[in-house]
């Protein structure tokens, strides 16, 4: 749960002022991926501003139709085979320069914006699918990211199915990755009850950035999870604290215990890689392997389906 608060008379001296307060110090607590209260105070007025502008570059961005899905392998570390990728939002500006989407972080708040970027983000990856299931390639599955606020849509499931189904795409082909906060917040009967349509429908269930939120691994089993993905900020210090690389530890052992994959993030040198691998841990990905590709990049990966 996340409640954000404003106090009358110190914030605002009206109703509608001291909403918008409470609102944007809810947003802060969100941002910082946490949940609990978050008080109002006047330096997040700054935090206000940014974010719409932020806003109103998504809107825009949305409107020129400059969003690019980007792919990043995912890799089997005893070989480097590459075994599926992760969908990224990328997008183009003016300049046809590929932009990151830290410049529209708001959106994803914005259950609106949200809900637009991710259908967009799902036409396109959808439609390159079915272009290389067309030309005869076999196809590695892709993973989808989904947003917390998207939740709050009843038939969140039944519309990615639909768009699915259209593009004659096979539902084991496709993956969705959800943030532990996607589980704590917007109506957990929700999201369960999506999760599981999605979940007999064929579609994993991947939980991302484990171990930074409130999640526990014996919770996970409440959830129709079926692969849980390492944060990058415990392969980054593993090799120097000896905490981080018990944690990797203990997620890979226990995650292969109750039958969940385990998927490591922000692999970027050979250090990291044979600690990983000395972990027991068989997936990942990250800079060392492959950066995120265009299309074309990643069609070059992939091989004939009669191969």
């Amino acid at each position: 749960m996340s409640i954000g608060c404003a106090i009358y008379p110190r914030d605002a001296l009206n109703t509608s002022n001291l909403l918008k307060c409470a609102d944007i110090a809810l947003n802060d607590l969100k941002n910082s991926g946490r949940g609990g209260i978050r008080m109002f105070n006047q330096e997040m007025c700054g935090s206000l501003e940014n974010m719409t502008k932020q806003l109103t570059l998504a809107r825009k961005i949305i409107l020129a139709d400059q969003i690019i899905p980007y792919y990043q392998p995912k890799v089997r570390l005893s070989d480097g085979a590459v075994i599926g990728f992760e969908a990224l939002l990328r997008w183009q500006d003016q300049n046809q320069n590929i932009q990151l989407p830290s410049e529209i972080f708001a959106a994803f708040q914005d259950y609106e914006l949200a809900s637009r970027i991710s259908e967009t983000m799902q036409l396109k990856v959808f439609a390159d699918m079915s272009r290389w299931q067309a030309q005869g390639l076999d196809l590695l599955p892709i993973s989808i990211n989904a947003a917390p606020v998207e939740f709050l849509r009843d038939d969140y499931a039944e519309k990615l199915l639909a768009r699915l189904s259209n593009f004659d795409i096979p539902a084991h082909k496709v993956e969705l990755e959800i943030t532990e906060q996607s589980l704590s917040e917007h109506g957990a009967n929700y999201v369960v009850r999506a999760l599981n349509l999605l979940k007999q429908a064929g579609i994993q269930i991947s939980l991302d950035d484990f171990g930074t939120g409130h999640s526990s691994l014996t919770r996970l089993q409440d959830y129709p999870v079926g692969c849980i993905k390492i944060d990058r900020n415990f392969v980054e210090r593993m090799n120097s604290d000896p905490s981080a690389l018990a944690i990797v530890k203990a997620i890979t052992q226990i995650g292969s215990s109750i039958a969940l994959d385990v998927l490591v993030e922000g692999i970027e040198n050979t250090e990291q890689l044979d600690t990983l691998i000395h972990c027991d841990c068989q997936i990942g990905q990250g800079f060392y392997f492959y950066r995120p590709m265009a299309g074309a990049s990643a069609q070059a990966l992939l091989h004939p389906a009669d191969q």
